[in-house]
């Protein structure tokens, strides 16, 4: 499953692009023929119908796949937990399951007008049109989920006029100063499959709870420990930070900034981080970082702890 996760996951964004596109034309080429009568229209949208039902078996798998992947859920499931995402991963998987589902009909239709034996018009625009605003409230709620329904005042916090530049700096004594959101460690698959544990600062600890904005200074740190036999070990990896700026000062990351420490790496890690290894803002190594956050707009580009593994 982890290696399924790891090369089908990706591929969802492109086949659910397809899989929506697809009805949507098929649907209109419907609608121009009932107004010019060109022969070939029929056809087209069956081909069209065909198409977003194959595609939309890999946009189901790799969906779930791409989840996994990015850690969003820790098991395989039809419906993903009500917390992850703020309830927009759910909705946008159960929309697609039904997409799917309701695109066996449009099946059938295209398979009748195949063999010459077409529906009656009436009945292929109806069911056209349902699998035209099917998969496209989909993609809509894919879209929400990865890029944010609006845009939400952020709130200041008080201390933040002068914030320091160094990440790791601000990050010292973590343990101390900042609040562990998770009951137990959960292992990670976007963080190199170590198991992790989560830490905020005071004052953003409701915001990370809810999947709220978080106050401009807030400071999310990461510390991870390598797996041994399948458990937790008491080697370290990775040390992670996040700290909110001024979202106008960094709008492609809502003012997000990343920094890793790795001061004694372990042979044959996944990064291949030979050497100690300190990359802060800027640093051309985070850019995975930036990237795998960027699919967590709708929650301040955080992706939370898991559910089961939430603290008390």
């Amino acid at each position: 499953m982890e290696n399924l996760s790891r090369l089908l996951g990706p591929l969802h964004p492109p086949l659910v692009h397809f899989a929506v596109v697809c009805p949507i034309l098929a649907f209109l080429a419907l609608l121009v023929n009932t107004r010019w009568k060109i022969t070939w229209l029929p056809q087209a949208a069956a081909v069209l119908w065909s198409f977003s039902f194959f595609s939309g078996i890999g946009a189901v798998l790799s969906g779930h796949l791409f989840a996994l992947h990015l850690g969003l859920v820790t098991d395989f499931s039809l419906l993903p937990p009500e917390n992850a995402l703020k309830g927009h991963l759910r909705d946008h998987a159960a929309w697609g399951t039904l997409s799917f589902l309701a695109s066996f009909a449009a099946l059938a239709a295209a398979y009748r007008t195949f063999r010459g034996n077409p529906w009656p018009k009436t009945a292929q625009l109806a069911v056209g049109f349902i699998i035209a605003v099917l998969f496209g409230v989909t993609g809509h709620e894919g879209g929400e989920m990865v890029f944010g329904a609006e845009d939400i005042p952020v709130k200041l916090a008080p201390q933040t006029a002068a914030l320091p530049v160094d990440l790791l700096v601000l990050a010292r004594d973590f343990r101390q100063n900042l609040v562990q959101m998770n009951s137990k460690p959960w292992n990670s698959r976007t963080h190199g499959h170590r198991w992790v544990n989560t830490y905020v600062s005071r004052e953003s600890v409701e915001a990370y709870r809810n999947s709220n904005p978080l106050p401009v200074g807030s400071l999310v740190v990461k510390e991870s420990f390598e797996e041994e036999g399948g458990k937790i070990s008491n080697t370290p990896g990775p040390l992670y930070v996040m700290r909110k700026g001024n979202p106008s000062d960094s709008p492609a990351t809502g003012g997000w900034q990343y920094a890793m420490e790795w001061d004694h790496p372990v042979a044959g890690n996944p990064e291949n981080i030979l050497t100690p290894a300190k990359w802060l803002p800027g640093d051309g190594h985070l850019n995975s970082c930036v990237k795998c956050h960027g699919h967590f707009k709708a929650s301040d580009y955080c992706g939370g702890v898991p559910e089961g593994f939430e603290g008390r």
